[in-house]
């Protein structure tokens, strides 16, 4: 072929050679006729060198006289020795030449496919989808770069990333194309393994879960009766001791009960279904709560108990503080679990504020066994403990952690640790919350008011118990000095008598090095004169039946128990020092003082739900007020029509006509000075508010209606005038109701999710008219999973709402908490059209209403007894 092209060559030369030559030596017109017909014969067998060389363009390179054959063996050898399949191909796609791994696939020798189509090589032939793979490539211009193909080759099935390339001459047009892929089979295999082994643990994680769920409900089942008969036994008449042995009872059977919530919260995490509430709440009541919770367990092991919450910071927060309380809870319950000596500090900092938020930094600091650094780096994973003996030695599921982290995380804040091995740790979380509009500071100003400059000395043997004293009172700006020893608070006293300013309080622990600090208490007693002698408070780790006797005896005038809380510790400077129960003296004014100017006002309460209707009705008739009910907005509209009202209470969720269309229409005939309207609403953070006074409205009270607030506010918007006249001929709508109880004072049983103590307060205590109101609660709404259906079988979604939301300002108003949590649940669910989450849980509003309505009547049958 070479040779060919050789001769072609020569033969082009000589033609044009000749050409010149015999046009030189002929006469004319010879001469002229001999060159046309040359340069013709030249033009045509140029034409053929041309499209000769184009047609073997692919091909020359490996032919050029410059490549020697040590360097074509070579080029060879590298695409030969490539375990990725190389092939190229000519501007009609056929087949111009492959290496030996793409020869093999196809079943033939490398020098067997030059040449040939994909049709005429039958493993190509029968896979189209390689040879449209370039075809595509050749067309486009543009590469196809690692494509999964499934090709059918000598080896048989086999799964290929392909690649392919378009090849161009000198002049930039494309004459074929480069394609290569290589096997990935064996990753492809792998692959589909992993999905099955991740499918198959899916299963598996599914089934424990199931599996987890079941044994939870099967063990707490036994253990709700264990708690529900310590609660009931809780409320007979028991002594001191018989009462703690059942609140131990208690409290081991919740503490059991804990460990199985523990699996199905982390379920529920897991899942991604467990959601934070955003509710307003009161830090300083959350760290009440662990104090009592965990007095006893750390007087126990006789560890120094601390809480520590500084007066600079705001405590009227919203956020979940039942979620906080876990986290919390499980962090104290692990600081004392693995604390043998020393002390606990739950302490408080303020890290940053804004009128609208803090972010606060809450550390729970022991002086236990500690932790080095390999098991702080799994301290927060799941089913994980420090290491395997811990399990063994303390117990505990391996989850309370890995919860607390994953709430904390949902609540937007952030959790760590520092430790070290027999140093302690200390555990921290770091949360930014909202700060509600009003903060109370009464507590703090009436201490602030009353404790200025009175000396009180302070004996505990603990530094940090000594430091969060001093600090705490001197907040109320209190005259303080702190003693470690009862020795060393002896020779103060003296001291300061003999100067002529006798400290007036004695603050002792009961626990000192030395002389403990009943016999400081005996000795202050015996050696100074009444004039002189200070009051004594005595403060023990838990509070001890047997100690309250001698306690008396040394002159003691009152026992506190530790941990101190700024509430429980100005209670006891109250009632110590000034003689006065702080729970009346911080009141700003009496809970019945309304201006004279609105005495005998009339007030049109609307609202379409009966009980919260008579509770309304209770609390304004109790000061005085005429009131007036209507039912929807509706009839709102034409009652202010026919008659002056000095404020109209308008509930936003009703029948008929709502709330905010009926303040809307309401304002078209009378202005804000001539018809004030507040709006009462459980959704207090779902941003009723904002929507209330855009529809005209001035204010918003939450349900549940507190005396105080909603007095407040009438108080304040109100029109005042003289209504004498109007009270003694109009007495409004307002039925007959039982006449309140006798102020005398009445056993309110404890049962957990009820707050017998708020709702009564609400209705005087009027315990006949509760009763009414709760027997109407029962009988209207039990049977609710039937009216929902019926409701949802109709598409009245609305009506399902507002059917849960008109429960849930009734079940608060007659502090059923959780009723009417429940029922804001199930009124969120219908919200966000989650009818399975509405079906699935209608029954356990079913169940929480029985109770409510059972609780009832052990509130009656006491009531019996104690009359």
């Amino acid at each position: 072929m070479s040779s060919f092209w050789t001769f072609l060559q020569l033969i082009f030369v000589v033609l044009q050679v000749s050409s010149l030559v015999l046009y030189a030596l002929l006469p004319s017109p010879w001469s002229d006729t001999v060159l046309v017909a040359m340069i013709t014969f030249s033009l045509i067998i140029g034409i053929a060198i041309w499209w000769w060389s184009r047609r073997n363009a692919l091909t020359a390179p490996f032919r050029q006289p410059f490549l020697s054959s040590d360097s074509m063996q070579l080029f060879e050898q590298v695409f030969n020795d490539l375990p990725t399949r190389v092939y190229w191909r000519d501007s009609e796609l056929n087949l111009l030449g492959g290496n030996e791994a793409f020869a093999k696939d196809l079943g033939l020798a490398p020098d067997a496919i030059t040449g040939k189509s994909d049709s005429d090589i039958p493993i190509l032939a029968n896979n189209l989808t390689l040879r449209k793979k370039d075809q595509k490539t050749f067309a486009e211009q543009h590469p196809s770069t690692n494509e999964e193909l499934e090709l059918t080759l000598a080896q048989g099935s086999r799964w290929v990333e392909h690649s392919s390339v378009p090849l161009h001459d000198d002049d930039g047009n494309i004459i074929g194309i480069l394609g290569s892929y290589y096997d990935i089979s064996g990753i492809k295999s792998v692959a589909e393994e992993m999905e099955k082994a991740k499918e198959t643990a899916e299963n598996a994680n599914r089934s424990k879960g199931e599996f987890l769920a079941n044994m939870s409900h099967e063990i707490r089942t036994p253990i709700n009766a264990i708690v529900g008969m310590a609660n009931l036994c809780l409320k007979t008449e028991l002594n001191q001791k018989q009462k703690r042995y059942i609140k131990v009872i208690d409290s081991s059977s919740q503490a059991l009960l804990g460990v199985i919530n523990d699996i199905l919260d982390f379920s529920k995490i897991d899942a991604g279904k467990l959601t934070v509430e955003e509710i307003p709440f009161d830090l300083q009541d959350v760290l009440t709560s662990l104090a009592d919770m965990f007095a006893y367990r750390a007087y126990d092991k006789d560890l120094e108990f601390i809480i520590n919450l500084p007066a600079n910071i705001p405590t009227k927060l919203i956020g979940d503080p039942l979620r906080l309380n876990q986290v919390l809870v499980n962090l104290i319950s692990n600081a004392i679990k693995f604390t043998e000596d020393g002390e606990i500090n739950v302490a408080v900092n303020l890290l940053d504020s804004s009128d609208n938020d803090v972010l606060l930094r809450i550390s729970v600091t022991d002086t236990g066994i500690g932790m080095d650094e390999e098991q702080r780096a799994n301290l927060f994973k799941e089913f994980t403990q420090a290491d395997t003996s811990t399990t063994r030695k303390y117990g505990g599921t391996g989850l309370g952690l890995a919860i607390s982290r994953r709430l904390i995380l949902l609540m937007g804040g952030d959790i760590g640790v520092t430790s070290a091995v027999e140093q302690g740790s200390t555990f921290y979380i770091e949360i930014q919350l909202p700060v509600q509009r009003e903060q109370d500071n009464s507590h703090h100003e009436y201490l602030l008011k009353h404790l200025t400059d009175k000396r009180i000395l302070a004996v505990d043997d603990n530094l940090s118990t000594r430091e969060m004293l001093y600090e705490m009172l001197r907040s109320y700006k209190v005259d303080v000095k702190v003693c470690r020893t009862a020795e060393q608070a002896l020779k103060v006293f003296d001291e300061s008598v003999q100067e002529g300013n006798p400290y007036e309080l004695l603050l002792v622990d009961w626990r000192l090095p030395g002389m403990d600090g009943l016999q400081l208490c005996e000795k202050i007693t015996q050696t100074y004169d009444a004039d002189i002698r200070p009051k004594l408070t005595l403060a023990t780790g838990y509070y001890a039946e047997e100690l309250s006797e001698k306690a008396k005896r040394a002159g003691v005038n009152d026992i506190l128990s530790k941990p101190f809380t700024a509430s429980t510790l100005g209670r006891s400077l109250t009632s110590t020092l000034l003689h006065r129960d702080i729970d009346e003296e911080i009141s700003p004014e009496p809970s019945g003082s309304i201006p004279d100017n609105l005495i005998g006002a009339p007030v049109l309460v609307v609202e379409d739900n009966e009980i919260n209707q008579q509770v309304a009705r209770e609390i304004l008739s109790s000061h005085k007020f005429q009131v007036d009910i209507a039912e929807n907005g509706q009839l709102a509209v034409e009652a202010v029509r026919k008659k002056n009202y000095a404020i109209v209470l308008m509930d936003i969720q009703m029948p008929v006509m709502d709330g905010l269309k009926a303040a809307q229409q309401i304002r078209t005939e009378f202005t804000y000075k001539q018809l004030p309207i507040l709006a009462m609403t459980a959704n207090a953070m779902s941003g009723d508010e904002e929507r209330s006074l855009a529809a005209g409205m001035q204010g918003h009270i939450p349900k549940p209606i507190d005396e105080k607030v909603l007095l407040k506010a009438i108080s304040k918007w109100a029109v005042p005038g003289d209504y004498s006249d109007e009270n003694a001929n109009d007495t409004g709508s307002v039925d007959e109701q039982p006449e309140p109880t006798a102020n005398t004072p009445i056993k309110i049983p404890q049962v957990k999710g009820i707050d017998f103590e708020s709702a009564l307060a609400r209705l005087q205590y009027n315990v006949e008219l509760y009763l009414k109101l709760v027997e109407q609660l029962y009988e209207s709404y039990q049977g609710s999973a039937t009216k929902v259906s019926d409701f949802i079988t109709r598409g009245q979604h609305d009506s399902a709402k507002r059917y849960f939301h008109s429960l849930k300002g009734a079940a608060a108003n007659l502090g059923f908490t959780q009723l009417k949590n429940k029922a804001a649940d199930l009124e969120s669910f219908m919200a966000e059209g989650e009818i399975d989450k509405v079906a699935d849980q209608i029954t356990e509003l079913e169940k929480r209403l029985r109770f409510a309505h059972q609780a009832a009547q052990d509130l009656e049958t006491i009531q019996q007894h104690q009359s």
